[in-house]
């Protein structure tokens, strides 16, 4: 296997591109009246139009998928974030063995983290 991609299926196909590249900083590629195609430095992101939100669980404890952001400064994104009314799953950042994250939704209810890694 050679690049892998993340596929998500949003609720609202419009508001996921603005969220994805206004407030993560995906690029672009490709777009259509029911995908988009981003980016993420080497990692692409592929979205179709779907007609629910994600199924509600526990974040960590439930079996389920997360995309991870790396950041360089977590305070940073944690603020660039708070100003875009992003609301979080975590009270205050955790940390785990390879660093300190914060989780958040998308605007379809998928996970979200972003994390500064340990060097």
């Amino acid at each position: 296997m050679k690049n892998p991609a993340t596929l998500l299926v949003v609720s609202d196909l419009q508001i996921s591109k603005q969220f994805y590249i206004e407030v993560l900083g995906l690029e672009l590629i490709e777009e259509f009246s029911h995908s988009l195609k981003m980016k993420s430095g080497n990692h692409t992101f592929i979205m179709f139009q779907g007609s629910k939100e994600a199924v509600d669980y526990e974040h960590g404890y439930n079996a389920s998928s997360t995309i991870v952001f790396p950041v360089e400064n977590l305070d940073i994104a944690i603020k660039k974030l708070s100003d875009n009314s992003v609301e979080f799953i975590h009270e205050s950042p955790n940390q785990n063995q390879w660093g300190h994250y914060i989780a958040f939704k998308d605007p379809s209810g998928i996970a979200v983290e972003v994390m500064e890694w340990f060097t």
